[in-house]
């Protein structure tokens, strides 16, 4: 069975940007488990630094303790000779001895400062990983998963509009087939009638007579049936193509909040590596020049201005009815089959005339608004442009049924084809023995995609990431 949703625009549109979201939704996830390797190197090697400097300052401390008694016997020798020596010039061995005599503490104050440096590189470390666990990667997993139960409900919403598009599709084909069986048993019955008028009595000809009544009431109702679900596939197919342009929206906005908050992140991460010093400073100089051309709003400007899917024709398929009276080979009456034409036409013409009016109506009240300065609702403007759109699809439906019906009816009457621009949009497919009619029906078409945002904001985003070591140093 032919798939009504295959060459929808919207559809195309939504799939893509459904791919480029998943995508970014991949580089978000690995930049974060990166980063989370990063926050636990920091980290554990925050706890090793700290273990080496309470290591070194235990040591310190005994060596406090210890070292002056253990200094004064072994250079008493070495003192009384270089006395002995009086006015000789002293050796850079001797000044040591005479310097560590006089300040036996000296050296071990001086490892003290190692210790305390130790400390405080520990502590920036461990600093800088508690960091980027609290700003980076915990805000990350949050969004992260509002926008997966965002739009997880999205999708919802489009396979539910969509599976009524089907559901629609199918119901028509459906009421068809039933119909045209109907039909024919009716046309059966109708020729049986005629053909026994003077070979039945009374009473069976009145019988045969209240059988055709029944048949033509029920071959009415399903009619009607059948061509209701005709014109209810118009709804469907307009709540389905509003869904995937809604849904694409609230994806699009998903990916320019995604783009700041991987910018932000950048940017505390930048914050944060700045206090390690001047060394991480000069590191980090390449980076800090590409972070600062970066400008968030022009990315996002960048996105739409160079994602706008213009002058883009867009044409939707919708089913048209098909009776069994369009068969110019059934065995029915030409009369009647030419007034049951007719009547269909009649109703066509109907709705026809009432969906002409309400785009006359719908015209001038746009044609107001526009005049008007007092008019400036936009969501009324809005809703009325929709209202517009749906009006002339519909009527658009009915003008090709008419159109496909008249030209059954001018053949049946020997008379010319009509002609309307429709004529080359109506397309035809055999299924089972069974005929099938649709047309394609061109509609205005106005949507963006996503794109990433710039080479330097890419650029060091991954110069980041692939440095770990040159920060840790």
């Amino acid at each position: 069975m032919r798939d009504p949703l295959t060459d929808c625009s919207y559809n195309k549109v939504y799939k893509n940007l459904k791919g480029f979201s998943q995508n970014g939704e991949n580089f978000c996830k690995q930049v974060t488990s990166i980063l989370q390797q990063r926050a636990n190197l920091e980290i554990n090697y925050a706890k090793g630094l700290q273990k080496l400097a309470i290591k070194l300052s235990k040591t310190l401390q005994s060596t406090k303790k210890k070292c002056h008694p253990k200094l004064e016997v072994p250079l008493q020798r070495p003192l009384l000779m270089v006395k002995e020596r009086g006015k000789e010039k002293r050796s850079l061995l001797e000044l040591t001895f005479l310097f560590l005599l006089r300040n036996p503490l000296c050296l071990v104050s001086a490892w003290a400062w190692v210790s305390e440096g130790m400390k405080s590189a520990a502590d920036l470390h461990q600093k800088l990983g508690k960091a980027i666990e609290l700003e980076a990667i915990k805000p990350t997993h949050q969004v992260l998963s509002v926008h997966e139960k965002k739009r997880k409900s999205l999708d919802n919403e489009v396979e539910k509009a969509a599976n009524l598009v089907i559901s629609n599709w199918n119901q028509q084909i459906k009421a068809k087939k039933k119909l045209m069986v109907s039909t024919k048993k009716h046309e059966a019955l109708a020729h049986l009638v005629e053909s026994s008028k003077q070979t039945v009595t009374k009473k069976e000809k009145q019988k045969l007579l209240g059988k055709l009544k029944k048949s033509t009431e029920k071959l009415a109702k399903e009619d009607e049936n059948y061509y209701q679900k005709n014109l209810a596939g118009c709804a469907t197919r307009l709540k389905w193509e509003n869904t995937l342009e809604n849904c694409y929206q609230s994806i699009l906005e998903l990916e320019k909040e995604r783009i700041k908050l991987l910018y932000n992140n950048l940017n505390q991460y930048t914050q944060h590596i700045s206090v390690f010093g001047q060394t991480l400073t000069t590191c980090h100089t390449q980076i800090h020049c590409a972070i600062n051309k970066i400008d968030v709003e022009k990315d996002i400007q960048a996105l739409m201005e160079e994602t706008a899917v213009s002058s883009t024709e867009n044409k939707s398929d919708f089913l048209l009815t098909d009776y069994f009276e369009e068969d110019l080979n059934n065995a029915m009456n030409k009369e009647r089959q030419e007034s049951s034409i007719k009547s269909k036409l009649l109703r066509l013409q109907k709705d026809i005339e009432k969906a002409s009016r309400d785009r006359a109506g719908l015209e001038q009240m746009l044609k107001s608004y526009s005049s008007n300065s007092a008019f400036l609702d936009t969501e009324s403007q809005r809703i009325t442009a929709a209202l517009m759109d749906e009006t002339n699809l519909k009527l658009d439906l009915l003008q090709a049924n008419s159109y496909k019906l008249s030209s059954v009816l001018a053949e049946l009457e020997q008379r010319p084809q009509p002609n309307h621009p429709c004529s080359n949009s109506i397309f035809r497919w055999k299924e089972k023995q069974q005929t099938h009619s649709y047309v394609k029906i061109s509609r205005p078409f106005l949507m963006k995609r996503l794109v990433w945002p710039s080479s330097a904001v890419v650029f060091a985003r991954l110069y980041i990431l692939s440095k770990p070591d040159r920060m840790m140093n």
